[in-house]
């Protein structure tokens, strides 16, 4: 209801077109009476993304379910299935047809999977003859990404190392790498994108990455005719920069999910914020899709805290806000006091939660000395101090002994992965002695950590990233005047200089068509590339006018994830215009510092399995169904004693289990497959 309105071009508003045509609009319009919806963990928060209750409700949902928990049964009503495909949702699903005093659940359903059905999950459908006549449609619809804004998407892999250091050679383990793939060919199909894909060259992953997004899109776009390329997909990798994740910005969101946010949540977007009153937490939703949030997320912190208090003070003194003073003021016109009740509700609930959180940020900034721990980060990363002269190794000793009362423990330890980086002859073994005391002692898995951030363990090849970060340094000021004294001169002198994300430069670089060719190719000749316009851009940058297509999309593709500093740095340009381009950011995962510092943890102990998106049964409901299961055994029995498995592939006379008869009757693709790469 007060919801900002989407961008025509932005992948939420494709995606959600999507789901309401293939999913709603073709199945629902087709039925007389309105349907249960029934969701496993994935297509739960799948949905959540996208719909309100209210708008499921006026699509003609009359109950959204979990399939995990036992259900009352609707027997004159048909079921919608939105799930994984996996194994589990599949036995589930199963499970209510099964016919029984209770059973079947309901009437009929309709099944539609967020990813591929392979042939193994095919076959298992196929082996249950008593679901098999109760399926009415069964679709593939392809969107195997989960958005987390407007132009964000993840593909939710809580490990990411993974795909950075054991599965560097590509040929080692390709699965990994694969699940990318079709991921990132979901992301261009929904965007009906055919785009220049560009990759970080001296990376073999990205290349090869990149080879296999190119192949698939040419076949699917094969079938298209007058189909041309336009936009780029880059695709590059966290070797590029492995400071920003540790990094601190002066962005509200960014400090809001780096001092709020628990470690491995699963919302990228909650954050926690203590109740001293009752002594307990309370859990807060950043929720891109609320007006007044999205005010403030791209602000400094203390401009974002005080405009928050200015439009409170604002509103409690508009028509809307006066509501409260009802009954005492008998000026105010009751009709309209009426008409204003939703939206009164709804601006006190925001502005309310607004000032909590600022309030708790503005605590904990001050707790933990943000701007000074902001101005020794800036001096370690740039080795250069407010007069432009270069820093050496015993002056920035001396600067963390001095300020190491200032800080946090977790504080310190970032400082000290940058001093390791940035400073490699200094002895960072005898420096976290120095500054250890009664209340600051690093565990050895702390300082296992810090080590991990010497060049020649934690980059692809250390002449190369130099190289690279000399020639950003030589890009900007070539093309800015934004030295440090403009910016100060610029914006409130209370904020330090923050040095802006490689990933920033090079999407401004491709917005311009300027990147660099020593250290990033294209598959093919590129085709219709963005024109080179005049930019200005800075984390406090005024936006500029360009004649550029805002119709064509820069989508950056990080392997092995991106940081929310370098999401903050590169928000900027997610509105369409800003580059000339609609920039669309994607990773595998989106993460804080505590995240990243617990998966080099995890990756230095030998833990780094990846774990997917694919179905995960919550521990609290694994005994649900029992005698579900109990009957689905018996099922499988009788299935084993009828004769041989069953093959997909195989077509017995009627041509029943046939993998081709199996698509005609259902047509599993609601529209071309994109990533059939076989």
């Amino acid at each position: 209801m007060f919801e900002p309105k989407l961008p025509q071009n932005s992948l939420l508003k494709k995606t959600k077109d999507k789901i309401c045509i293939n999913i709603f609009k073709e199945t629902l319009n087709k039925l007389k009476e309105k349907c249960i919806l029934i969701v496993d963990k994935r297509g739960s928060y799948f949905l959540n993304n996208y719909f309100t209750v209210s708008e499921l409700i006026n699509l003609g949902i009359i109950s959204v379910e979990s399939i995990y928990f036992i259900r009352k049964p609707y027997q004159n009503h048909e079921a919608l299935y939105i799930i994984s495909a996996c194994k589990e949702s599949i036995n589930n699903m199963s499970d209510d047809f099964i016919e029984t005093k209770e059973k079947p659940l309901y009437k009929s359903c309709h099944v539609f999977t967020l990813d591929e059905l392979n042939e193994e999950l095919m076959n298992l459908i196929l082996t249950k003859k008593h679901l098999l006549k109760y399926i009415k449609t069964l679709k593939q619809i392809m969107i195997d990404y989960i958005p987390i804004d407007k132009n964000i998407f993840t593909f939710g892999n809580d490990r990411n190392f993974n795909s950075l250091f054991n599965l560097y050679d590509f040929e080692k383990d390709p699965i990994t790498n694969d699940i990318s793939i079709s991921k990132l060919l979901t992301v261009c199909e929904c965007l009906d994108n055919y785009p220049n894909i560009a990759y970080f060259s001296p990376d073999k992953n990205c290349k090869l990455i990149a080879e296999k997004v190119n192949s698939g899109l040419k076949k699917y776009y094969s079938k298209k005719k007058n189909i041309k390329r336009n936009g780029i997909l880059l695709i590059v990798s966290r070797f590029l920069d492995f400071l920003a994740p540790i990094q601190f910005g002066l962005n509200y969101q960014h400090l809001l999910l780096e001092l709020l946010k628990k470690r491995d949540d699963k919302y990228y977007n909650k954050v926690s914020i203590k109740d001293e009153k009752n002594k307990t937490e309370k859990e807060i939703i950043l929720d891109y899709k609320k007006d007044i949030y999205n005010k403030y997320k791209n602000l400094p912190i203390y401009d974002a805290i005080k405009k928050c208090d200015e439009d409170f003070r604002n509103f409690t003194k508009s028509d809307v806000g006066k509501m409260h003073k009802i009954n005492e003021d008998k000026n105010i016109d009751l009709a309209l006091a009426l008409k204003n009740v939703p939206k009164y509700h709804h601006y006190v609930e925001s502005y309310s939660q607004q000032i909590n959180l600022s309030s708790e940020i503005d605590k904990l900034a001050k707790k933990r000395n943000i701007m000074s721990l902001l101005d020794i980060q800036q001096k370690v990363i740039s080795k250069i101090n407010e007069k432009g002269k270069k820093i050496p190794e015993k002056d920035i000793i001396a600067l963390i002994k001095d300020n190491k009362g200032l800080f946090s423990q977790s504080d310190l330890m970032r400082l000290l992965c940058l001093i390791k980086y940035s400073y490699p002859k200094i002895n960072i073994d005898d420096l976290i002695s120095n500054i250890e005391s009664n209340n600051i002692k690093f565990k050895e898995n702390d300082k296992n950590i810090i080590n991990f951030f010497d060049k020649k363990k934690c980059l692809l090849n250390t002449d190369v990233i130099d190289q690279l970060e000399q020639s950003l340094v030589s890009y900007r000021t070539k093309n800015y005047n934004q030295t440090k004294e403009d910016l100060d001169n610029k914006n409130d002198k209370s904020y330090p200089y923050i040095k802006e994300s490689k990933f920033t430069t090079l999407c401004e670089m491709c917005s311009k068509n300027e990147l660099p060719k020593t250290f990033f190719s294209y598959v093919e000749k590129p085709e219709n590339l963005p024109q080179k316009v005049k930019i200005n851009l800075g984390l406090f940058g005024s936006k500029q006018e360009d004649d550029n297509d805002s119709n064509q999309n820069l989508i950056l593709y990080c392997i092995g994830g991106l940081s929310n500093f370098e999401v903050a740095s590169m928000e900027q340009g997610l509105e369409i215009g800003q580059w000339g381009l609609n920039l669309i950011l994607g990773a595998n995962k989106i993460y804080n510092y505590k995240e990243f510092f617990g998966e080099i943890s995890d990756y230095l102990k030998g833990n780094n399995g990846i774990i997917s998106v694919e179905e995960k049964i919550p521990k609290e409901i694994k005994n649900k169904k029992e005698k579900d299961k109990e009957e689905r055994k018996k099922e499988e029995e009788k299935n084993k004693n009828k004769g041989k498995k069953v093959d997909i592939n195989e077509k017995d006379n009627n041509g029943k289990f046939s993998k081709e008869k199996l698509n005609k009757k259902f047509d599993l693709n609601s529209s071309d497959d994109p990533y059939d790469n076989k």
